[in-house]
């Protein structure tokens, strides 16, 4: 886990969703101010902006530190998702014990 340096403006929010097929994410960008990252899960929406429009090493540090969690989560998914498709491909044999008569 990384945790910014603790200097500067607070941050807020604690938020879960559980995703599914309904989301889009987008990073908006503007020629004279930060940039905005949104997720839009369903009717929830979530946006991602820097404190006081400032980019600073914290902001950076946090945005560095996103995409290594997220690609961590990418990596965990496709890690679950190929032993799922390994075991729909080779299913365990069921062995039968017929009963001695």
């Amino acid at each position: 886990m990384k945790r910014g340096s603790g200097n500067g403006p607070a941050s807020g929010v604690h938020a879960g969703i559980r995703v599914g097929a309904d989301w889009a994410i987008t990073c908006h960008s503007y020629p004279d101010r930060t940039p905005i990252l949104s997720l839009n899960v369903g009717t929830f929406s979530f946006m991602v902006s820097a404190a006081d429009q400032a980019v600073t090493a914290d902001h950076m540090e946090f945005a560095w530190a996103l995409v290594e969690a997220a690609n961590d989560y990418l990596n965990e998914l496709e890690r679950l998702d190929g032993e799922a498709r390994e075991r729909a491909a080779h299913p365990t044999p069921v062995v039968q014990i017929s009963g001695a008569a």
